[in-house]
């Protein structure tokens, strides 16, 4: 999304599930995304590459103030997704979270519902709010300043998510409440190397 908001022109390489595992081992850490400069090794993490590529395209400050300011998005769009992680990765290694490997898949769906739920009364509502909040801070109806920053096209991807219903037992609506957030969505859906992208 940075390097179509940037207008980089760039390789979008998608991995089919079933090659994953051989890819696996090949990756720095066993993770994804990955990306490649010109040929060279690839590099791994997605927020330093994220940085990178705002870096190279302006959404990401050269300020240091400012440069924070859209790190603290950063963050605290990380910690949204460290607390949504355990609902989604209970039903493919339950050994993870204190449970036996061979969970019956019935027991692993039960204890996604109930993680979920939780998530959908306190967690998700919580971080929204927090999320509101700092665009009531900036005023300017964007996260850092007054136009589109890295830390703006973290928190549209992390909406986008919440609607589409990918994650089972989460209202899609859950964010419809959130005026500011509402508004910041819709507009930054409008801008067209955004709208482009989605809707292609």
């Amino acid at each position: 999304l940075t390097f179509k908001l940037g207008g980089i022109e760039f390789e979008d390489e998608r991995i089919e599930l079933s090659a994953w595992p051989e890819l696996k081992s090949k990756t720095p850490y066993g993770q994804m995304p990955l990306l490649s400069v010109d040929g060279k090794a690839p590099v791994a993490q997605s927020t330093a590459i994220v940085r990178y590529v705002g870096r190279l395209t302006n959404l990401y400050p050269s300020d240091p103030e400012k440069a924070l300011e859209v790190d603290e998005v950063l963050g605290l769009d990380e910690d949204f997704v460290r607390a949504i992680v355990p609902s989604n990765m209970i039903v493919k290694t339950p050994q993870s979270y204190g449970h036996p490997a061979d969970l019956p898949e019935e027991d692993r769906k039960t204890l996604q519902a109930k993680l979920r739920a939780g998530l959908a009364a306190d967690e998700i509502p919580r971080f929204l709010g927090f999320f509101e909040a700092k665009l009531a801070q900036t005023g300017t109806g964007y996260f850092c300043g007054d136009k589109p920053t890295i830390a703006d096209c973290a928190i549209l991807a992390r909406l986008r998510t919440l609607k589409s219903g990918r994650w089972e037992g989460i209202p899609t609506t859950i964010a419809d409440s959130k005026p500011l957030l509402s508004a910041f969505y819709e507009r930054m859906l409008a801008i067209p190397a955004i709208k482009a992208y989605y809707f292609k």
